[in-house]
């Protein structure tokens, strides 16, 4: 397999904006889309399908990045990037114009197609960029800070556009940033050159999607009220797990495997896939629900429940960029991963205690300790995968940590939807006042007249004719938000759970010294580039040719077979066979070996003034 050479400076420039371009435009959808979430349900209702927004578009992005992933090392990485862009934009424009909650589900998994595409090439191309581990760990960090920094203008702008123009405008804003990343990345985001033949694995890549599908159903149908020992839970986990087990020994025959189930062998990638995703189980859960949280408990506004997830950003971006520094400095990555997860266990458990009373203030420092850890953990895995997978194995390896992410990213977006979904129904039903008419609780069954004040109004109206009917709602409200509560603390508790696990995986990390030669992914970085090779081969070249003509001018019958070889180079000449070889060398071994050593200088020039 061919080696791209690390680029100069100015090709690195371009490069990496185009891909930062890449990375801001699917990032900031994620965020926008999350702000505005409470206020697309009470607009479309379907409360219970409120995890499937999120899910489906997760779903569909980690059924693209192990495909994908493996195309980009066959074909280059660039037009499947760009192509991902094309399809990301069109679903967009069809999401904002969605008519129902099914229809947007079908079109955020569109959504989610393209920004597969785009996520499953974008952190291999960074290794491109960038082969050596320790000072790639600086870019990544702030690769890490544009994704943290989409995060921050995120719910700020998605909450003002719900609030003062509508939901809907929060997928039209990708329209304009997506049309100038298609004029741009053509020309700025380098082709690879790499092409092979090679068996895609389709039969492994449609079995895990199935497999993944039949468990978000099973986990969806428990939110909507189905109990786990219904036959079609037990059904789609049954299924689930089934499929997973024949996704095995379709990987263990595969010669072109979506995820190659050898690197499993490793400690550090099979103990950075538990923690990715672990990690992912928790940060969905902390992005989703916290909105709902401050709009649905606290009563603010979208705009200021896009404000209250800006410290964690924030943390999330400083943490990660001086990490990178840190690492690039220490060269190690498992003290800032078990001090990452720590750190971000202590933000989760402090979320879990959040209730009714809590302020906006509390909820801020909270969320700062959770973006204290949460920073430095995803670029720290990723580096140490990246450092010791072999050189042919980056790109399936890098997209298969993102595929695991992904995995525990919709997994656990589905169960901690489920948690809330079935927690807040239930715990409403008991503690509703029990002078309120069923009616009134059963409206309140899904919480959009806790995040709509149109709904509050038609609530308001609805018990007007009662004697003290508004007194009656206020508690009625006051219930439901008690139980909202109520219910994300059950989820924040799942969540810390998994991020204990993460603890865990962390430790069993191992503590790599990213200057150790002897890693599989260090020591391409310690040959010579291709460029490299070619340059010492020609000035060899150049040298042994001058040798071998000076050896034909001084020979006194001592190399007979080196001089009758010399004297065929010019056969029209005439003299003796000595005379013929010694023309040979002045003419022909001696101008080649000039000529080789010219080339080499200049490859050697060219190069300079490419890092220049």
């Amino acid at each position: 397999m061919s080696r791209l050479k690390e680029p100069g400076v100015r090709a690195q420039v371009l490069a990496v904006a185009g891909l930062m371009l890449a990375l801001f435009l699917v990032a900031l959808d994620q965020t926008v889309v999350g702000t505005a979430m409470p206020k697309i349900i009470a607009d479309l209702k379907g409360f219970d399908k409120y995890a499937w927004v999120t899910t489906s578009y997760l779903l569909a992005s980690t059924a693209m990045i192990p495909v994908i992933g493996k195309l980009g090392d066959i074909y280059g990485r660039k037009w499947f990037i760009f192509s991902g862009i094309v399809v990301f934009l069109a679903a967009s424009a069809l999401s904002g114009a969605s008519w129902g909650m099914n229809e947007l589900i079908i079109f955020r998994g569109l959504q989610g197609l393209g920004a597969g595409m785009i996520f499953s090439n974008i952190f291999t191309s960074v290794a491109d960029i960038f082969p050596d581990p320790a000072r790639r760990s600086r870019y990544q960090g702030i690769f890490f800070s544009v994704f943290a920094l989409s995060s921050v203008v995120g719910p700020t702008l998605g909450g003002w556009i719900t609030d003062n123009l509508s939901w809907r405008w929060v997928f039209y804003i990708n329209l304009p940033l997506g049309i100038f990343s298609l004029f741009v990345l053509p020309f700025v985001l380098p082709q690879s050159s790499n092409r092979r033949k090679a068996k895609i694995d389709l039969a492994g890549a449609a079995t895990v999607t199935a497999a993944v599908v039949a468990l978000l159903l099973a986990l969806s149908w428990v939110g909507q009220g189905y109990d786990w020992s219904s036959d079609r839970v037990v059904g789609g986990l049954i299924s689930s797990a089934l499929l997973f087990a024949a996704f095995v020994p379709l990987e263990l025959r595969a010669p072109e495997p979506v995820i190659p189930l050898s690197l499993f062998r490793s400690r550090v990638f099979a103990s950075a896939s538990a923690l990715m995703f672990l990690v992912g189980v928790a940060m969905f859960a902390v992005i989703l629900y916290t909105p709902l949280f401050v709009q649905g408990v606290l009563g603010k506004t979208a705009t200021g429940s896009g404000t209250i997830l800006t410290p964690l950003v924030l943390t999330m971006t400083a943490t990660g960029i001086v990490v990178g520094q840190l690492v690039a400095r220490f060269k190690r990555t498992k003290p800032f991963m078990v001090i990452g997860t720590v750190v971000m266990a202590a933000g989760v458990y402090l979320l879990s205690t959040l209730g009714v009373h809590s302020g906006e203030g509390t909820v801020a420092l909270y969320l700062i300790v959770t973006g204290l850890g949460l920073g430095p953990i995803m670029p720290t895995s990723t580096l140490s995968v990246q450092s010791t997978v072999e050189r042919k194995m980056l790109g399936v390896a890098t997209s298969a940590t993102q595929f695991i992410r992904s995995i525990g990213s919709t997994v656990g977006t589905a169960v901690v939807g489920s948690i809330v979904t079935r927690g807040y129904a239930d715990r409403l039903a008991s503690d509703a006042p029990s002078q309120a008419p069923p009616r009134l609780v059963h409206a309140l069954q899904n919480p959009q007249a806790l995040v709509s004040e149109q709904a509050r109004r038609a609530l308001s109206r609805a018990v007007s004719a009662f004697p003290g009917g508004e007194q009656l709602l206020a508690a009625v409200l006051r219930s439901a938000r008690a139980a909202l509560a109520h219910s994300i603390h059950e989820g924040f508790l799942f969540t810390l759970v998994a991020v204990l696990l993460g603890f865990m995986a962390a430790l069993a990390m191992k503590n790599l010294h990213l200057d150790d030669a002897s890693l599989p992914g260090r020591a391409p970085e310690m040959q010579q580039p291709d460029s490299d090779r070619e340059r010492q081969r020609a000035i060899l070249t150049g040298i042994t040719l001058e040798y071998l003509a000076r050896r034909v001018e001084s020979a006194n019958g001592d190399s007979p077979n080196l001089i009758s070889a010399a004297s065929r180079l010019v056969p029209e000449s005439k003299g003796t066979e000595k005379e013929r070889a010694v023309i040979a060398a002045r003419e022909v071994l001696r101008p080649l070996a000039v000529q080789a050593l010219l080339s080499g200088m200049r490859r050697d020039a060219d190069d300079d003034g490419l890092s220049s």
